[in-house]
């Protein structure tokens, strides 16, 4: 199925409020989406792919075995690792799109559990491999709409944290992969990434399973890399900027948690913020 009809196909979905009486096999035209899921169409891709296939995966729409098949598709080398690497170019539209899946579908699985400690085991080692090799953290670009990847996969980081398969030693990865994004200097976060990682690290540090001292280091990694030799002096600022804000951001997040390890997290990041001055 070409773009133009399964755009013209999902608008009329859209206008009977996402009503599958008269789509005969929406699963059949979930594998259609998956193929178009990085379209540089924002309205094909972000306002009709990605809102149809949240809402019907919200329904309940597919069934279990069809949900592990588009999770598994989301996850493969064709989507969450399209064109890993590439910077500027058009791949991390079905990156960034791909990652965005795991959210509902891990929604789902906390309601109604169906993925076991396997495949989360999968899904973690994909989302973690994945942040780290990501490149292209352009938030939105001209014309083609939201590549936004640091946030997106945030999201996804935010609602595999909550999985009871995940022991500490998943959390400490977790935290380290997510720290990479907030240590780039390639660019400037000005499109709320900074709070869609903090709602992820605290939902982390709400499982209480990780240590004060794993907590600290990975406050004070987030600085380490301040004086890399090779770092120019605009990469070093956007370095900064980047870090100083998430840390702003992560303080306001928690600062009326009282429950335990936010009391003695707020105490850190503040100390690390007023290094910053």
């Amino acid at each position: 199925m070409d773009a133009l009809i399964l755009k013209q196909k999902l608008q009329h979905i859209q206008s009977s409020n996402h009503a599958i009486d008269h789509e005969e096999q929406p699963y059949e035209l979930a594998l259609h989406m998956m193929k178009h899921i990085g379209s540089t169409d924002p309205v094909l891709r972000d306002e009709l792919i990605y809102v149809t296939f949240a809402t019907w995966i919200g329904q309940g729409v597919f069934s279990e075995d069809q949900l592990r098949h588009v999770l598994q598709l989301a996850l493969d080398d064709q989507h969450l690792f399209y064109g890993i690497g590439e910077q500027g170019t058009d791949s991390v539209f079905t990156r960034t799109f791909s990652v965005l899946l795991l959210p509902p579908i891990l929604n789902v699985d906390r309601e109604k559990p169906f993925l076991n400690e396997e495949d989360i085991a999968g899904i973690h080692h994909r989302l973690t491999t994945y942040l780290e090799c990501e490149k292209d953290l352009r938030g939105y670009a001209d014309e083609k709409g939201w590549a936004h990847a640091p946030a997106h996969a945030a999201d996804a980081v935010e609602d595999l944290a909550q999985s009871p398969y995940l022991k500490q030693a998943d959390l400490l990865e977790l935290l380290h992969a997510i720290s990479l994004k907030i240590t780039e200097s390639s660019e400037v976060y000005i499109h709320d990434e900074d709070q869609r990682i903090a709602h992820a690290v605290t939902t982390i540090l709400r499982r209480n399973l990780l240590e004060q001292k794993d907590i600290t280091a990975w406050i004070d990694s987030l600085h380490q890399g301040d004086m890399a030799v090779n770092r120019s002096f605009l990469e070093t600022s956007h370095r900064s900027l980047n870090v100083r804000l998430f840390l702003q951001t992560l303080y306001l997040a928690i600062r009326t948690e009282e429950d335990e390890p936010f009391p003695a997290v707020r105490s850190l990041v503040l100390q690390a913020l007023e290094r910053d001055k």
